[in-house]
C-alpha cells in the first residue's frame, strides 16, 4: 500500500460503561491493532447511544460510527470498518453495515464463519474441570439469529458438555432449551460463561443473577466466569487476522 493512500481503522463496538471491562476488551484489542498495524490510525466508535451518552456524563468524549466517518472522511482516503459485534444481527446491520460505501469497508463479524479453528480459540480459555459449560450469548429480541444454533450443532460434533443459550427469551436456544440438554445429560454442576465480547453488564444481571439463580432453584450447583471473549488475547488476535487478510485487498 503507498504512502499516497492514507487509511483509517475504525474500531465499532456496541460500547461497555466499565472502566475496567472497557480497558481489558475494546481498548486492548485497539491498542494491538495500532502496534500491529503502525501505518494506520486507529479510531473508536459505539453503537449504544445510552453508552455514549452515560460516559459522556462522566467526561469522557466517545462517537458513533456516523460520527466518526463524517470526522475522518476528507483527510482518509479509505476507512476500514472493524466491528466487534460478533454476529450480524439487527444492531451491525442497521448501525454498522449501513456505512458501507466506496470508502468504507465494512469487516463481516467474526461469527460470520463458524469453524473448528474458531470453537478452540473460545474453549481453551474456559477452566472447565467436571462441569458443564454453558456460553451465554445475546440473542435478538426481533429477528432469530442462527448463530448459536450453528454453534450447537459444531460443538455436537466433539463435546457433550458444551451448551449454548442466549439472553433474549423470545429467541433460541433459550434458558428452557439448555436446561433439557442438562436433564438429558444429567449434569449437576454448571460453569455459565459469556459467549460476548464485553460482557460487562449482561454478565452482572443476565448471568450472574438472572441464569445462576434460576439454575440453582432447579438444583444445580452453579460458577461464575465473568470475562468476555475480548478479554482473550487469542481471541483478539481472531481480529488481527482478519484485518491483514483485508488490507492486503485494499
Amino acid at each position: 500500500m503507498g504512502d499516497n493512500m492514507k487509511t483509517a481503522i475504525i474500531l465499532a463496538s456496541f460500547g461497555v460503561i466499565d472502566e475496567k471491562v472497557r480497558e481489558k476488551t475494546i481498548n486492548s484489542l485497539a491498542k494491538e491493532i495500532a502496534e500491529e498495524f503502525p501505518y494506520f490510525e486507529v479510531f473508536q466508535a459505539f453503537t449504544s447511544n445510552f453508552i455514549i451518552k452515560k460516559l459522556s456524563e462522566r467526561g469522557i468524549k466517545i462517537f458513533t460510527v456516523k460520527e466518526q466517518i463524517l470526522n475522518l472522511r476528507g483527510e482518509y482516503e479509505k476507512i476500514l470498518l472493524v466491528p466487534t459485534h460478533l454476529t450480524a444481527g439487527e444492531e451491525f446491520e442497521n448501525k454498522i453495515k449501513i456505512y458501507e460505501s466506496d470508502d468504507v469497508k465494512v469487516l463481516s463479524p467474526i461469527f460470520s464463519c463458524i469453524d473448528e479453528n474458531l470453537l478452540e480459540v473460545i474453549l481453551k480459555n474456559y477452566p472447565i474441570d467436571d462441569e458443564d459449560l454453558i456460553l451465554i450469548g445475546h440473542g435478538s429480541p426481533h429477528r432469530h439469529n442462527p448463530v448459536y444454533e450453528n454453534f450447537q450443532r459444531l460443538i455436537d460434533k466433539n463435546y457433550k458438555n458444551i451448551h449454548v443459550g442466549v439472553i433474549e427469551e423470545n429467541d433460541t436456544p433459550n434458558f428452557n432449551h439448555v436446561v433439557e440438554r442438562l436433564k438429558n445429560r444429567h449434569a449437576e454442576k454448571i460453569l455459565l460463561a459469556p459467549l460476548l465480547f464485553n460482557g460487562g453488564s449482561h454478565v452482572e444481571k443476565d448471568i450472574k443473577i438472572s441464569w445462576r439463580e434460576k439454575l440453582e432453584s432447579l438444583g444445580y450447583e452453579v460458577k461464575i466466569f465473568a470475562e468476555g471473549l475480548g478479554a482473550f488475547k487469542s481471541f483478539r488476535e481472531l481480529y488481527l487476522q482478519k484485518i491483514f487478510q483485508s488490507i492486503t485487498k485494499l
